[in-house]
Order: structure tokens, then sequence, then C-alpha cells
């Protein structure tokens, strides 16, 4: 054995155990090697009330800005951008159907599309959103998918083009959202325990964040009087009215008609819509 053999076993016997120390320290749960996520830490519930303002802004800021990986819960292989269960379940939506500019998923984070003229904002025309090409699990215009809103079949079974797919809008801005939803879930907490603590035979006065909201009565015999409140809650509204107002919700999420049982989450699972305010406070 020749001397620098010699020398280059005597160096590998020595880094051995540092090689195997470094391997099963990269096997260890607790190890950053090969871990790719946006937001390593996330708050608990609760949390938000107890860390100053400007920090929780801060925390906002950078969900808005994180590019979200697949280890973290990007993507949703199941689940229409509709959150309708995908027309074709044997072909989820993974690698390389995972992305789709026209049907989305479409970016890696909300900055992607609302950055203009800063982040939170609006955005440029090629941001813009494929409104109802969201139904289709894939957009491919591939004649050969004869599937139902697969990928180039509509609910008719007609091909459909660019042109009649989608009907595309720009980008909007989303400052300050944020603080209007938290505004509306604190005063619909408050009208829901005054509603509450108002027993049978007696009526209240809603009011929340010096907003009246009118009278609500609650009957002798159980049942509610809700002709003298303003802005009446969804479950005092009619029947027809329900829907119509379901209906336009979903509009807004780009949700197809009829799809109030269809919603699912990004592994097919069902999913209760519209959501409960219980439900909200699970998903924060």
């Amino acid at each position: 054995m020749t001397e620098t053999l010699r020398r280059t076993c005597r160096w590998l016997v020595a880094l051995s155990p540092l090689a195997i120390v470094i391997a099963a320290w990269g096997q260890s749960s607790s190890s950053q090697i090969g871990r790719e996520v946006a937001i390593p830490i996330h708050l608990q519930d609760s949390e938000e009330f107890t860390i100053p303002k400007a920090q929780l802004i801060q925390f906002g800021a950078q969900l808005f800005n994180a590019k979200f990986t697949v280890q973290e819960g990007a993507g949703r292989p199941r689940s229409k951008g509709t959150g309708a269960p995908i027309s074709d379940p044997s072909s989820p939506l993974v690698f390389p159907r995972n992305f789709d500019r026209i049907s989305s998923p479409d970016a890696n984070s909300c900055s992607g599309c609302h950055n203009a003229p800063v982040s939170g904002a609006g955005g440029d025309r090629v941001t813009e959103v494929f409104v109802l090409a969201q139904r289709f699990d894939h957009l491919t215009f591939d004649h050969s998918d004869g599937i139902s809103t697969r990928g180039s079949v509509d609910e008719s079974g007609k091909f459909v083009t660019l042109d009649n797919a989608t009907n595309d809008r720009k980008t909007i801005g989303m400052n300050g959202s944020g603080f209007v939803e938290m505004l509306a879930r604190q005063m619909t907490a408050d009208l829901q325990a005054e509603r509450d603590a108002t027993p049978p035979g007696n009526s209240r006065q809603l009011r929340s964040k010096e907003v009246s909201f009118g009278i609500l009565t609650h009957n002798v015999d159980g049942t509610w009087n809700t002709s003298q409140v303003q802005g009446l809650a969804f479950d005092a509204l009619p029947p027809d009215v329900q829907n119509d107002l379901i209906e336009f919700l979903k509009s807004l999420q780009v949700l197809p008609p009829g799809s109030k049982s269809l919603v699912v989450d990004e592994h097919g699972n069902p999913k209760d819509w519209p959501p409960s305010a219980e439900s909200s406070e699970d998903e924060r």
C-alpha cells in the first residue's frame, strides 16, 4: 500500500463518525435539511389577541408575500378552483397538472398577483383572474378529452375556447380588507351575544361598534320577531332570498350555481358552505 493510499484511508476512518452524525442529524424530525417552507412558525389560536398590533400586521404581510410550498399545503390535488371536487378523481392535480395559468392554481403567493403599486394592492393585466375557467379541473382545450369540465368540454358537452371558457377580470386591490373582515366578525359576535341574552317575552336594541341594527323581539313561544331589525341576519331572511344571497356569494368566489353541497377541501373532503362562524374560527 502506498503512503498516499494509507493517508487517504486514515482520513476516511477519521471522518466516518462525523459523517454518521451528520446523516443522523439530517434525518431528525427537527432538522432543517430538505425542509422548504415559507412560514416556519405560525400563530396559534388566540395569539393574535396578545401580540402588538404592529407585529400582527407584519406577520400578515409575511403571509401575504410568502411563496408557499407543497410541504406546507400548497396545491389542491382533488378540488377545483371553485371549491367543487374535480370532475375526474382518477387524475388528481399533481405534477405536471398541478399548475395552470388559466384554470389555476396560477400563483405561489398572494403578492404574486396583488403587487401594484405595492403588495396587497391591485395587479397588472398579466395577473388578471380568469373567472369561470376555474370550474375546469385543468383547462387544456384538448379535443380528445370528452369529460365534462375536466379540460376541454363545458357543462353542455361543447368544446370550449379561450374566448368562451372564461370571463377574465382585473386583480383587485385588497389593502385594508383584513381589518374590514375582522370588524364584521366582531360585530357579528356582538349581535349574536345580544340575541342569546334576550329571553322569551323580551326585546333588545341591537347595537355594535356604535351602529344600530334596530330592535329584536323574542316572542313568548320562542320564535323571533325581526320586523324592526335593520340589516337582517342570514337565518332570518326568507328561503328564496337566502338562496339568492348564496348564489351571489358563490359568484364572488367563482363557485358554480347549485354547488352548495359540492364544496370540498384540497383533498376532496366535503366542507360546509356557507361556512359557519365556528368553522371560520377553526380554519384561521
